[in-house]
Parts: C-alpha cells; structure tokens; sequence
C-alpha cells in the first residue's frame, strides 16, 4: 500500500504541479552528490573521507545529504558538518523512510539552497549514491564527468539487464539535472528498484546512457545491504528489516570483501564516534576544494 500511493502520489506531483524549468547541460560539468543515510552513518562517513581523496573533487559543488530518522548517532554529526562546511547540506525526515523519499527531499534541499544563484552556477549533474559505497579511484569524478559531457549523455553509470530496458545500478549513477526534470520522466519513488521508472523514462525518450564500469572497473565499491541491516537493528518494524538477504554482496567484485576492509582499515582512527572532532576537522579541510576548478583530460571520455 505504502509502495502504491507513494508511485501514485509521485508521478501526479511531477507531471501536474511541478513545473520546475532547469537550463539545457552547459557543457560545465557541476556535481551534486545526493544520498540517503538511514542510520548508516559509519559508512557514510567512510564515503566522505574517500570522496575526499578524489583528484576531482572541485568538480562537486554541493553535498546533499538526506537523514531518515538515523538512530546511531547521524544527524547530530551531520548537523555539525552541515554548519561548518557551507556546501553541505543536510535533510531531515521523520516519517515515511523510504529510500526514494530520502532521494526526492534531497532534491527538493538541493532546490532550496540553489534557488537564488545564478543558473550559471547551478549544480547541472546529479550524482546519486548510497552511503554504503566508497572511492577506489583518485579519477573517478574527472572520468565521469568527461564520459558525460563527451557523450552529451544524460544517465551513466554500470549497466544490468534485470528489466525490458537495461538499468543502470542504482547505488550509484549519474543524472543530468534537465533529463531528470522532464515531465516525461519519472522522478525516484518507492519502486523494487527505485531509479527504474526514472531509467526507463531517459530510456523512453531516446535520451544517451552510457555505461561506465563503476564497480568492476574500480572506480567505486558499493558494499551492499547495510540499510537492511541498519533496519534490523534500529527500525525492526521497517519494511526493509524483512528482507532476508542481509549479507554484502560487494556487487560481485573479486576480492571485494578484502578491498572493503583495507579501505575501512585505512580510516579505522576516524570511524570511531569518539573521534568525530578530528573527523569534522579533516572534512571541513578537505571539502574546503568542493566547487573549484578542475580541468579534465580530453582521453577519459570514454
């Protein structure tokens, strides 16, 4: 029931009372990267840290965050670093914790914060990616964005042929903003998978997919499954606390369990809730680069 009514009240929200203009890709790559934390917070802190070890990180110009009602401790860090670092922003929800609710309130903040600046400086790509995934490669945002803006792409990310059109995996993926506020496209909503009915609108339109190798090619890792687990523990009367399949599943990367863990090890010192002062100091130092100049290489199109 929840599931129908938020498809239904989605799609006639989108198609009949949103009617948000966004200028055509400009060809200047801006990312803001959008995720859902639902008391995930170790991972999404390990996201950050790795986010800041990227070549490319000028190259994102806001950090939008969506807390559904965490109960590990989450928002009162994430409040912290929302204050001390101008280009975080951070969403709080407390009722109807779903992941594509997560999703739509970090767009509408995104909306929010944007609303004054000039269309120019606008972020025009939306990175959508779930706390539970970390950077491998230093290049992956110049990649990206260079795939993007060579294809004149509008969805790029790691293709899977689970439905009548390919899909590309929804822990992580690139939306250009003007695809996505198409009436013809849907926006996220509660959905098995729940960027499918997005996909399959860029798909329907004719719109360019490009299929970048995100998890077998190295560039990130999606662990996998920690919502459900996070709901176990915290939210038992959750939906997703049913859902059987709690292992990780590192989207089948060899060695992804060994990979994780190096990468985890790396940052152990700053994971612990004791350390978050020395965690908010090493971020807000980091993100300091967030929205800077960055040139990409003319052969990391493809």
């Amino acid at each position: 029931m929840e599931q129908g009514v938020d498809q239904a009240w989605t799609l006639v929200a989108k198609r009949v009372f949103w009617r948000r203009r966004v200028e055509p890709f400009d060809g200047d790559p801006r990312f803001a990267l959008l995720t859902v934390n639902f008391s995930t917070t170790h991972y999404l802190k390990l996201l950050l840290l790795t986010l800041g070890e990227q070549r490319g990180l000028g190259l994102v110009h806001r950090i939008v965050i969506a807390d559904n009602d965490s109960r590990d401790g989450g928002p009162a860090f994430l409040r912290a670093l929302s204050e001390r670092v101008p280009r975080v922003e951070l969403v709080e929800h407390r009722r109807f914790l779903n992941h594509a609710r997560g999703m739509r309130g970090a767009l509408r903040g995104l909306d929010r914060v944007e609303a004054r600046e000039p269309e120019a400086e606008r972020t025009n790509l939306l990175l959508f990616c779930d706390t539970d995934v970390v950077f491998r490669n230093p290049e992956a945002l110049v990649d990206l964005a260079a795939a993007t803006v060579a294809n004149d792409a509008a969805l790029v990310g790691e293709l899977r042929r689970c439905f009548k059109y390919p899909d590309v995996h929804a822990s992580f993926l690139v939306v250009r903003r003007d695809s996505y506020e198409r009436p013809d496209v849907a926006p996220w909503m509660n959905y098995p998978s729940p960027a499918y009915p997005m996909q399959r609108g860029i798909w329907r339109a004719g719109l360019t997919v490009v299929d970048f190798p995100t998890n077998q090619g190295g560039y990130v890792l999606h662990r996998g499954r920690s919502g459900i687990v996070a709901a176990q523990n915290y939210a038992p009367r959750h939906a997703y606390a049913t859902v059987e399949d709690w292992r990780p599943n590192f989207m089948n990367v060899p060695g992804g369990a060994q990979i994780w863990s190096a990468i985890e090890d790396r940052y152990a010192h700053l994971l612990q809730r004791g350390s978050e002062p020395q965690l908010l100091d090493v971020l807000t130092d980091k993100f300091s680069r967030l929205g800077t100049q960055v040139l990409l290489d003319e052969d990391a199109s493809t």
